[in-house]
């Protein structure tokens, strides 16, 4: 696995920590909890936003082999 894969699966899992996250500050009645999880759900997506750039860099900036095998292909 590469790091552009790890990071996809991280990026995934943030994802699915996010939408756990709004769906039970929906579901809570303790305003409290409430916040609590919105507050992960918002620190999450800081993360995410993080992974999308980090992931967007390497895509960007393709390694010389990569360039390489491209041109073959063309």
């Amino acid at each position: 696995m590469d790091n552009l894969e790890l990071l996809n699966d991280v990026l995934e899992d943030k994802i699915r920590n996010q939408i756990f996250y709004n769906e039970s500050a929906i579901m809570v009645r303790n305003p409290e909890a409430r916040q609590m999880l919105l507050k992960f759900r918002d620190e999450e997506m800081r993360h995410i936003e993080i992974l999308q750039k980090e992931i967007a860099a390497i895509e960007n900036k393709p390694f010389i082999v990569t360039q390489m095998l491209q041109k073959l292909k063309s």
